[in-house]
């Protein structure tokens, strides 16, 4: 029988109570650890149990040098006991050690990032990390073929440097009564981000305000907004100031093992982030069978069915964002479709389809 292949995966966060992607990966890791030997390296451990691999080192470290140099020799470790496969989510500090040891030592680094970060100035020690990782690891591993022409072309990488691994979703914590368009009175809209202005939560009170213009065309609504961020105290006084309680309520940050429920609530998402990468908040959306409206950026057009495509619209384009909302409100036979294609688009993200995906990277 085959040994399973020996993965050393070096993780920047793990906290059961997250709100961010990042209970994706738990839930990927844990089902990873039965097909693969798996050494993980924990950065910053906030909460929960951690139920992934056959070794398991949280670092201990917060000042910085000391963080380095606790993260090089527990990288070392890892290579000493025959883990050769480096695989980093994001973290430069463990991508930098990973690449180096590697290097000097016949293993192989990957370093997986997946965002448009050329259309922002990143500055200091972070800048300088990213760099770095994304130069010495022997490969970048990004969600899309998109994004692979974006590093490549921005970052000046080979394309051979760069290889391509979808996001997934696990399609039972998402799936939702298979029902048609809601009848109700007032439709849902939702909103599950960041709250920045890179995410688009500046255009949520210009947006609603354009509806209100459609008010003849658009059903009656209310958009959940759920997440934290530095523009939140501004969308509240926002809303306060054009008297738009009625139509958007603030949720605040939810931890992602408990978003599904506002996924069950929801008739529309809304998603019109000035950048993204591989958006895991579309794929949730689209495995709970909501339609949404995005902007048309990074890999949104590329992981987006065919009636899906109709509803993307340039960022900041906040009058026809408005108008893709108004006709799926409005329309119940493209809604309907939409769901459809949808539903049958996101079975191409299954966690166990990118799972087997994953551990070809390796071969």
């Amino acid at each position: 029988m085959r040994k399973p292949i020996k993965i050393c995966y070096i993780l920047p966060e793990y906290n059961e109570d997250t709100n961010s992607h990042f209970f994706h990966l738990y839930e990927f890791l844990e089902k990873l650890s039965h097909k693969a030997d798996i050494f993980l390296i924990v950065e910053n451990f906030k909460n929960g149990k951690i139920r992934i691999g056959n070794i398991i080192y949280t670092q201990k470290f917060k000042f910085l040098p000391l963080r380095f140099l606790e993260s090089f020799f527990v990288v070392l470790k890892a290579r000493i006991l025959g883990y050769r496969n480096f695989y980093t989510h994001y973290c430069y500090i463990g991508g930098i050690n990973a690449a180096l040891i590697s290097r000097l030592s016949g293993g192989k680094s990957y370093y997986w990032n997946c965002a448009m970060n050329w259309l922002f100035k990143q500055r200091g020690l972070s800048r300088i990390g990213y760099r770095i990782s994304l130069k010495l690891s022997h490969f970048l591993v990004t969600g899309s073929e998109t994004m692979k022409q974006g590093y490549v072309e921005h970052y000046r990488l080979k394309p051979e440097k760069v290889k391509v691994m979808p996001n997934w979703i696990n399609l039972e914590r998402f799936r939702t009564q298979d029902t048609e368009h809601k009848i109700q009175d007032t439709k849902t809209l939702l909103f599950v981000h960041w709250l920045s202005k890179r995410k688009g939560a500046d255009t949520i009170i210009p947006i609603v305000k354009q509806l209100e213009n459609f008010k003849s065309q658009v059903p009656k609504f209310k958009l959940l907004v759920v997440g934290d961020g530095p523009h939140k105290e501004q969308l509240l006084s926002g809303i306060k100031e054009n008297k738009l309680e009625q139509f958007i309520e603030i949720i605040g940050g939810v931890s992602n093992k408990n978003i599904v429920e506002y996924y069950a609530r929801a008739d529309l998402f809304i998603m019109p982030s000035m950048e993204e990468g591989f958006p895991r908040v579309l794929l949730e959306a689209m495995a709970s069978g909501i339609p949404y409206v995005a902007s048309d950026v990074g890999a949104v057009r590329e992981i987006s069915p065919e009636t899906a495509q109709r509803f993307l619209v340039k960022s900041g384009e906040v009058e026809k964002f408005a108008q893709k909302i108004q006709i799926l409100l409005s329309d119940k036979k493209i809604y309907n479709q939409f769901k459809r294609e949808e539903l049958e688009k996101v079975k191409e993200y299954s966690l166990d389809r990118v799972l087997d995906k994953f551990l070809d990277l390796f071969v």
